[in-house]
């Protein structure tokens, strides 16, 4: 069990040559010489101010800012640029757009899709955009993109205030809040990108202005899950969220444990009521090694009589206490993913059913046993219960997620070590989630059509536009067209309207 316990480390400094090495890369427009490249990194470096960095293979800062969480979504690029202002982002998105060189844009490095946050060419990194000012004048926060969950919650921690973003540690700002995010607060509040008021955004032009609802009506809802398809954002005004101590932590079982886990899962997701209440439902094995988690959330140092008592009767590890927030975030499980590839995918159920959640159980030791040969490996099903009610907090936005649907993510993650072994864990991904959703189907769930909406996410790189966006499709290909006439933003990697 103590492997859940051990922390995210960062990929370590790789091989400059092997770097050179591997940089290929082409566009619509065909293959771009390597020569051209570096000469369009040098011209940013030219035109950008001194406080904005440009990195090579050689540099020592250079591999920090392309490493991801997963190794298979790190790309070698010629150049690592770090902007530190909007103005020198414009720059830069100018020049990448007159030469039409693919480039990639990195927040926090979490996605698992190859090339979504990466790239072989001109690499651009967020780190510098680290921002969080609580204004407590208004109630708001400006958070930049470049940070983790963790570095917000410690520098809102002293104003006892707190914004709705991520539930684990590592979890980068950027792409997180631009996919929709769920949070421990969701229940109460409502997705992520329901509490965001205003986005200072770099157009795919290198125009920088601020989004919300009054200026650019159709852009705001666009980005509201939307992903980087309408430029580049720089800031995130979000609303200031009360924040007291909170009670819980993870309790960790053994295999022996998992069908009463499956049992009280259910029931939590049944009979829990109180918004403040979460959990989140991890079945996960490292090499091989089973252990499965809760990890539980209650908003207020004290949480009533027996609201957890249905995981706190199974025999476990750890325990549930009055913390900080930000000490409850840093509790919860990093699984070990360095040097390991990777993919995420997910399901979307309408409701967390027995038979449901015994399948993911049945799965889960299925391909526990399957991925041994494969060495070190990861499989990791996580259950995602909220109250049925969480979505009637919806300010709608560009992911659908209508009070009228609500659902309930499930996520599929592998992790593995060999190149050689990709497809066959895409393949068990994508095997595995149609097996839950024909699971729910089975059980009597309606999620056909356009009422079986993907978390973008945790979707894998393949995933139809239509099953992340449904009938907002439509609308937002003309909103692209309107601020992207040029399709910059397509010379980039993610999923494209």
């Amino acid at each position: 069990m103590k492997l859940l316990w051990i922390l995210y480390i960062k990929l370590l400094l790789l091989s400059s040559i092997n770097a050179l090495c591997n940089i290929t890369s082409c566009n619509s427009l065909g293959l771009i010489d390597q020569s051209k490249i570096l000469a369009i990194c040098e011209t940013i470096q030219c035109n950008i101010s001194p406080d904005s960095q440009v990195y090579y293979p050689l540099d020592l800062n250079y591999s920090s800012t392309i490493s991801h969480y997963g190794i298979s979504s790190t790309n070698f690029s010629v150049c690592s640029v770090v902007p530190c202002t909007a103005e020198d982002l414009s720059i830069i998105i100018k020049i990448i757009g007159q030469n039409r060189v693919p480039f990639g844009i990195k927040s926090g490095g979490h996605s698992l899709n190859p090339g979504f946050s990466s790239t072989k060419d001109v690499h651009i990194s967020m780190l510098r955009f680290s921002k969080v000012a609580y204004n407590s004048t208004d109630q708001t926060v400006d958070v930049g993109p470049g940070l983790v969950w963790n570095d917000v919650y410690k520098q809102l921690q002293p104003y006892n205030v707190s914004v709705l973003g991520g539930r684990v540690s590592n979890v980068g700002v950027g792409g997180f809040l631009l996919g929709g995010g769920y949070g421990w607060k969701s229940n109460q509040y409502g997705l992520s990108i329901d509490t965001i008021l205003e986005y200072e955004l770099v157009t795919p032009n290198g125009t920088i202005v601020n989004v919300n609802n009054e200026t650019y009506p159709d852009l705001f809802f666009g980005l509201k899950g939307g992903l980087n398809n309408f430029g580049i954002v720089t800031n995130f005004k979000m609303c200031a969220l009360p924040q007291t101590l909170v009670y819980g932590g993870v309790l960790l079982y053994d295999f022996l444990e998992i069908n009463d886990i499956v049992n009280a899962a259910v029931n939590f997701q049944t009979n829990n009521q109180d918004p403040k209440a979460q959990i989140l439902c991890d079945f996960t094995s490292l090499g091989g090694s089973v252990a499965i988690s809760i990890i539980a959330f209650y908003d207020a140092p004290i949480a009533p009589p027996n609201t957890f008592d249905v995981f706190t009767s199974i025999r476990h590890l750890g325990k549930l206490q009055t913390r900080s927030f930000l000490s409850l975030v840093q509790a919860s499980p990093v699984f070990v993913t360095d040097n390991m590839r990777g993919r995420f995918h997910t399901i979307s159920v309408s409701n967390i059913s027995k038979p449901v959640v015994e399948k993911v159980r049945d799965l889960f030791i299925e391909y526990t046993l399957a991925s041994i040969p494969y060495g070190r490996t990861l499989v990791n099903f996580d259950v995602e219960p909220f109250l049925p009610s969480y979505f009637e907090k919806s300010q709608g936005g560009a992911y659908p997620h209508s009070p009228s649907n609500p659902l309930f993510p499930i996520v599929v993650q592998f992790g593995w070590q060999s190149e050689l072994d990709d497809q066959v864990f895409i393949n068990a991904t994508q095997t595995v989630a149609e097996a839950i959703l024909e699971a729910a189907i089975q059980d009597g769930q309606d999620l056909s059509g356009a009422k079986e909406i993907l978390y973008p996410n945790y979707a894998l790189d393949n995933t139809p536009l239509i099953k992340m966006y449904g009938k907002n499709l439509d609308r937002l290909k003309s909103i692209r067209q309107q601020w992207d006439p040029e399709n910059i933003m397509y010379l980039t990697g993610g999923f494209k309207f």
